[in-house]
């Protein structure tokens, strides 16, 4: 299963490489947008940010007056479609969009020859209304055409649910940098406590113990 979502995500990665342009263009005349200035870049799924160590952003009510380390994210219907950093329109644009069963998150980069390109991809796969897993890419591209030094990453998050729909555990598998590079088996466990989560982990590591730590906790009232 998971050579399939390498395959899945290569292909998708394949495809919008080269396109940002074309993502720009159908960006261009939204209308009826809305603005949020933050720090950094929103959260595309629910808990990026615990699951991988991450602040949250600082989130500004009105336009900062620098431009410094500020991201513009434009939302329709109150949901992301486009963020870039307001020094560097293409360096670091973000593109969300919509394929079958699936919701896209495309960042571009400029490489060394200054072309803007596509370096990482989230998918988030869908199962009726809930989440099935999120998968993500990032791959760094030799400019002298030399694969064996290209680097990759490749994740897998396998989303299962209690009763009620609410998250019950994630499982992360995958590499980084490098297909032999495989990470330890990841298992995060939610516990609903009143009016907080508690997000535990543990890794699958050999002649080692499984030790559970707590790894997140997040206040209710600061769920989106």
């Amino acid at each position: 299963m998971i050579e399939k979502d390498y395959d899945l995500l290569l292909k998708i990665f394949e495809k919008y490489y080269d396109s940002y342009e074309e993502m720009l263009d159908r960006v261009k005349d939204v209308e009826n947008d809305s603005v949020i200035w933050s720090d950094s870049y929103l959260e595309f799924f629910p808990y990026q940010y615990a699951l991988n160590q991450l602040k949250k952003p600082k989130i500004y009510k009105t336009e900062p007056e620098s431009n410094e380390g500020i991201i513009v994210n434009r939302l329709k219907d109150g949901e992301l479609y486009y963020s870039y950093d307001n020094e560097n329109k293409g360096w670091g644009s973000v593109f969300v969009i919509k394929e079958e069963g699936m919701k896209l998150y495309l960042r571009f980069l400029n490489n060394d020859n200054d072309e803007i390109v596509l370096e990482q991809v989230y998918c988030v796969v869908f199962k009726e209304t809930v989440i099935e897993k999120v998968l993500f890419y990032l791959k760094d591209v030799d400019l002298d055409g030399d694969e064996e030094l290209n680097e990759e990453t490749f994740l897998v998050d396998t989303y299962s649910y209690n009763s009620n729909e609410t998250v019950d555990t994630i499982i992360r598998n995958g590499f980084y940098h490098e297909s032999k590079n495989i990470i330890p088996t990841t298992t995060f466990r939610f516990e609903y406590v009143n009016e907080d989560i508690f997000i535990y982990t543990k890794q699958l590591k050999l002649n080692q113990m499984d030790v559970e730590k707590l790894r997140w906790k997040i206040k209710k009232s600061k769920i989106k």
